[in-house]
């Protein structure tokens, strides 16, 4: 750790800081650029050593969720696993075949039954509980699923009984299909909360990349947030979409949609993430689309620009905008690699959607349909 915090001084590069750097070679932001850098560079000791002990924590609740999201993997979602091997029952060819593509049809296919769940043993949960309602001022929540796990709820419950949630700002990762009923009472004491809203799409589309999700369901939740932001003023909303081959054709309307629901408060009680794109697994990474499609795309969210430049002046997050068109009008890939990627990308998605019987990515976005097949055919 002493030796990480010097590299990362220096500006040195490191692995574990990978994901960070690629995002902001692409123009967007990172978690690098959003912390305060500077307090933490200023307690840092000439050896790298820091005399305090954390008070900021990005607490991981295991990988139990309720939903299989597209560009998601087991590591996070139990579900997805679950799935993959209950297809691999029917077709085991294709879950072979899928294991063999892991990286680019699924982030990650070692252990599709593993599950995470260290916050079941009490005395491993009752430490940590302990310790965040001591030392944690600035606590970060993801899962899987955070409001789906009851240990969750029992820690911020812990808190607030011990009078300790008042001096906290906490961030909730949720996918929005669920809130507890005492969720006003506990956030409205936060000294800040934050909610990081994954959404994907409007409507049907979000239902697809985050199933099964319910669009109804999601707003409504949403509501539930936005009503106690309002009430108590201590908190923000943060839409965090992952821009996708399945969505990029919808940004446009998507952020419209957010912009809208912000009631022209944007910047103070909501705001955007850096809309960061889905590169992995590959086969979502729209740059791999055809190139006549990516243009097409990139026409319709710069006829949008007027538009969301009323809700967003030319700010970082109008940059990450247009970054995203300017990504979309550039082929860097090539095309035996495109040609592997849209073969993997039809392949994976329509075994899926038949074992689902729901919704197809055909239906949902036929000109992305159109432009595959036709790239395919060549």
């Amino acid at each position: 750790m002493k030796e990480t915090r010097l590299k990362m001084i220096r500006g040195e590069n490191i692995p574990a800081c990978a994901k960070c750097v690629l995002q902001e070679s692409k123009g967007y932001g990172s978690m690098r650029t959003t912390i305060n850098k500077e307090k933490f560079i200023a307690s840092t000791n000439d050896d790298g050593s820091v005399d305090s002990k954390p008070t900021s924590l990005e607490l991981h609740f295991g990988n139990l969720c309720n939903l299989k999201c597209k560009m998601c993997s087991q590591a996070y979602s139990n579900q997805i696993g679950k799935e993959l091997l209950e297809i691999g029952k029917e077709d085991p060819e294709w879950l072979n075949w899928v294991r063999s593509q892991s990286g680019n049809v699924n982030n990650w296919t070692n252990n599709l039954s593993v599950e995470y769940k260290w916050f079941r043993n009490p005395k491993v949960a009752r430490k940590v509980y302990d310790w965040v309602s001591v030392n944690i001022k600035r606590m970060s929540v993801l899962g899987g699923e955070p409001t789906v796990i009851k240990e969750f709820w029992d820690m911020i419950e812990y808190c607030y009984n011990e009078g300790t949630l008042k001096d906290k700002e906490i961030t909730v990762v949720t996918n929005l299909t669920n809130v507890n009923a005492n969720v006003k009472k506990w956030l409205g004491d936060c000294k800040h909360f934050t909610i990081w809203a994954s959404v994907d799409g409007i409507g049907d589309r979000t239902e697809y990349i985050r199933y099964p999700s319910n669009w109804v369901q999601l707003v409504k939740n949403l509501k539930t947030y936005k009503n106690i932001i309002n009430e108590y003023g201590n908190g923000t909303l943060i839409f965090s979409p992952a821009v996708q081959m399945l969505n990029i054709d919808q940004l446009d309307e998507l952020l419209l949609w957010f912009f809208e629901f912000s009631d022209g408060e944007w910047n103070q009680k909501y705001n955007l993430s850096w809309m960061s794109q889905v590169t992995y697994p590959k086969m979502l990474d729209y740059n791999y689309a055809p190139v006549d499609y990516k243009l097409r795309i990139a026409d319709k969210l710069e006829s949008s620009l007027e538009k969301i430049n009323t809700y967003q002046p030319k700010d970082r997050f109008f940059e990450y905008y247009t970054g995203h068109i300017k990504n979309l009008r550039e082929d860097k890939i090539d095309p035996e690699s495109k040609k592997l990627m849209l073969n993997n990308f039809v392949r994976y998605n329509d075994r899926q959607d038949q074992f689902r019987g729901k919704k197809t990515w055909r239906s949902l976005v036929p000109e992305l349909e159109s432009s595959i097949l036709k790239y395919l055919k060549k």
